[in-house]
């Protein structure tokens, strides 16, 4: 009787999770993959202004000469001259 309830169990969960369904305690390490992503996409990037022209960018994209931002060598070229 036992057997049969544990071979009916068995064969449950592996029909559930071939069709997409999670089992909690059998995915905990993609629960933790997800939150670290989560923290990822849900950072803000800050901005800086042009100081020729005026357009803001990302400080990823920001060309810094003299502890000014500028959006592009012509800006900077600009200012040099």
């Amino acid at each position: 009787m036992w057997l049969k309830v544990l071979i009916f169990v068995i064969a449950a969960v592996a029909i559930y999770r071939i069709f997409g369904g999670k089992v909690p305690f059998l995915d905990r390490e993609v629960k933790e993959k997800v939150k670290e992503e989560d923290h990822e996409f849900g950072q803000i990037e800050s901005t800086s202004e042009c100081a020729a022209c005026g357009t803001y960018m990302t400080e990823e994209d920001a060309l810094i000469y003299q502890k000014k931002a500028y959006c592009s060598s012509e800006c900077l070229n600009k200012i040099k001259k």
